[in-house]
């Protein structure tokens, strides 16, 4: 299997572990020290997360591009109601694509987007 990896700093890992948990739907699979890692089939992920000073925490942005519209809006109503604030971006022109998504920030800001392609700008 081939997995995307991710490696972030965070400031604070407990805090970090809690978003994560709901955002992919899982436990880490390992916790050592200042280290957690969650590894996920779907998305086919290995993501990392190392506790840092805040002066050294990149806030990036990731996405999870998904199958259909439908997984969009129960990811968005699932991350609602675990009160992350999630911030829908409906019916948006983005990256040369009609879009639906919305966006969630977790605890240090990295932003993550949850999207499908409607259509791509110049692919048939």
């Amino acid at each position: 299997m081939r997995r995307l990896h991710v490696a972030l700093n965070v400031s604070q890992l407990d805090r970090s572990i809690a978003f994560y948990e709901q955002l992919l739907e899982t436990r880490p699979v390992r916790r050592i020290g200042d280290y957690a890692q969650f590894l996920t089939d779907e998305p086919a992920l290995n993501m990392a997360l190392t506790e840092h000073p805040v002066s050294e925490i990149f806030r990036g942005h990731f996405g999870i591009e998904v199958d259909d519209p439908t997984m969009v809006e129960d990811a968005l109503q699932r991350l609602t109601a675990a009160g992350l604030m999630p911030e829908p971006e409906p019916d948006v022109n983005c990256c040369h694509a009609r879009q639906e998504k919305f966006w969630v920030r977790d605890p240090d800001g990295h932003r993550w987007e949850i999207f499908w392609v409607r259509s791509r700008e110049g692919l048939s």
